[in-house]
Order: C-alpha cells, then structure tokens, then sequence
C-alpha cells in the first residue's frame, strides 16, 4: 500500500502547506490583536463596493471576523483568497449578474457528485480525481459566500442568518458531504478493508499452526475482513454524524460569540470588554480548536487520507475519538460563553 512518504513531493507538499497554516495562524493572532473595534463594518447599502487594493485582495485576513477565526484553515488561507481574487479579476459578480449565489451552491452540488462518483472506483487516479473535484466544491462553497457579500455591500466574513441563501448554502454543503460519504461506503463496501496475508511455501506443521492462530486459511480471513459490510457501515455513519455534530456546534458557537463579541454595545466600557474578550488567549484557543473540529476540516481530512492511501486506518482511528473531541470541546465553549456573557453584562 503506498503510503505519504513514498513520494518525497509529496512530503515537501504537505510540510509546506502545514508550516504554511501554521504561520497564517500566528499572523491571524497578531490581526485579531491589534483590532481597533469588534464591531463589523459594512459598506454603502446601495450595494456597490469600492475595489480591493492588492494587499486586501490577496490578504486572507480582509472582512477579519469571529466566523473567520473559526473557519478551518484550507477555507480560510487558500479558498476564500483565491474566491476573492478570482471575483475581483473577473469581474464575476458584476460581469455574470444573472448567477445567483444559490445557483454557485448548485455547481458545488454538482462537483461533489462527480468527486462521489470517482471515489467509488478502485484505481488510484479516481481517487485523486475524486480529490480534485470535491476541492472544486469547497471553491464554489467559498465563491458564493464571496458572490452574496458582494451584491449586498459587506466586507465582513459573517452567516446571513435568516435568509434563504443561508438555509440553500447549509442544505449544499449537507448533500455534498452525503454524497461524498455514500461514495467511500461503495469503495470500502466494494474493495474492502484488505489484510496482507503471505502464503506459505511448505506444508508443514509451523505454518500450519500460523493459519490456525490467524483464524483459519488466508482466504478465508480476507474474505471475512473484506465482506463485513455492517462494520464499514457503522464507520463511515460515526463520521457522518461527527461531521453533522461538529457542524451544529460550530455554526451554533460562531453565531453566539458574534452576538456577544460583534454586535454594537451601548456603552463604551462594554466595547472595551468585547475587545478584551475577543483578544484573550482562552477564546483564541478555544476558536483555533474549533477550526480543527468542524465538518469542513474533517472532510479535508478525509481527502488527505485518500491521498495517501490511508482511507480505511483514519475513519477506525476517529470512530471514536472524534466523538469525545468535539463534545468535550463543546462542554468547554458553553462554559467559556457563559463566564464572558455575565463579564460583559456587569458593565451595564
């Protein structure tokens, strides 16, 4: 089985984009650092936005919010700069005006399907197809967050709450990743978790003695390990339901500290507070911890592990970890919101 380290490009691929995310991460706290003011601003209501200058078009730090210090780092440091620089050079949102964000959500649809397709197959150049064309997805899942801040005038990085493009955008991103799912169940359904097994060259009473201890004949072992459908069913359902766990909290703790942290305070001690809280080492660990621990973080590690061959050993090694990950990470955030709510409310 072909593993990372048996192509040195892919190695020095992967530790760049990891030290990469990591000095984005450092930069990304010295931004949230040195923010004068927790409150979004927004631009003209009419709509029309003044061009981006080429530091903020290629910054990942421009529309700096709470929702962009949750977002995972491939959304954050690749997608939404790339979404943002490919709407200004292409002038997208004024040139293709008739494209609606939602219908943007519906190519996506459309990529996750193909990328669910491919993974189905046993051959290693589907699978990296496969790879490519849900990363298309997570573009078009960037690019219309891009297009409807656009149209509406808002620098800013926050959910449109109660609209109709939020509720399509969930509804995309929840086809996608079920789609993509059904797809590794076919491939693990079909292909199987496979063992190595070494036929002997004699009969004699040591190897014979070998088969019996590792259950019974080779073939019947690969047999047994390769058909246990049920097994790779409850597998990949506990990485769904992680992924639909984490995503609600997620989505829940980024609409809570943006109420809390980035709406207009009435007092100016209160602001003060905001900021305070928002610049404080607990909330940034707390937010960097859910950058890791939503869906699109655990789909990306998905991807990474069908890259390097690792696809059956990742999904078994998170059945459960990833459950008491992202609870106890919950329990910590409630209990993290609750203390700086009644900090900031004694100001009044």
């Amino acid at each position: 089985m072909a593993s990372l380290f048996d192509n040195k490009a892919s190695v020095v691929i992967t530790t760049a984009l990891l030290l990469y995310f990591l000095w984005m991460d450092i930069a990304l706290f010295y931004h949230v650092n040195n923010r004068t003011s927790a409150t979004p601003s927004l631009q003209p209501p009419s709509g029309t936005t003044t061009p981006f200058s080429v530091p903020q078009l290629i910054s990942p730090f421009t529309g700096l919010s709470v929702k962009m210090m949750m977002m995972d780092p491939v959304n954050n440091y690749i997608f939404t700069p790339a979404a943002q620089v490919f709407n200004e050079v292409s002038r997208f949102t004024h040139v293709f005006f008739f494209v609606t964000p939602n219908m943007v959500s519906f190519i996506g649809i459309l990529f996750a399907f193909g990328a669910a397709k491919c993974v189905c197959l046993d051959e290693r150049i589907y699978h990296w197809a496969a790879i490519f064309l849900f990363q298309m997805r997570t573009f078009c899942d960037a690019l219309d967050g891009i297009v409807a801040r656009s149209r509406l005038g808002m620098v800013q990085h926050v959910s449109l709450r109660n609209t109709s493009g939020y509720v399509v955008d969930g509804v995309a991103d929840a086809i996608g990743f079920t789609a993509f799912l059904i797809g590794v169940f076919q491939y693990l359904r079909t292909a199987g978790p496979k063992h190595k097994y070494y036929l002997p060259l004699s009969t004699s009473d040591s190897c014979k003695e070998c088969k019996e201890s590792n259950g019974g004949t080779p073939q019947n072992s690969v047999v047994a390990n390769s058909n246990n459908q049920k097994r790779i069913f409850t597998i990949v359902l506990c990485f769904g339901l992680q992924m639909a766990i984490g995503a609600y909290f997620w989505d829940h703790y980024i609409n809570a500290y943006h109420n809390l942290l980035e709406t207009q305070a009435p007092t100016s001690i209160q602001t003060d507070a905001q900021n305070d809280v928002l610049r404080s080492s607990i909330t940034w660990i707390l937010m960097w911890f859910w950058r890791l621990s939503n869906a699109h973080t655990f789909i990306q590690f998905l991807l990474f592990s069908i890259y390097i061959n690792r696809l059956w050993e990742f999904l078994t090694w998170i059945q459960y970890v990833g459950f008491a990950q992202i609870l106890t990470l919950a329990f910590f955030t409630e209990m993290h919101l609750s203390t700086v709510r009644n900090y900031i409310m004694s100001f009044t």
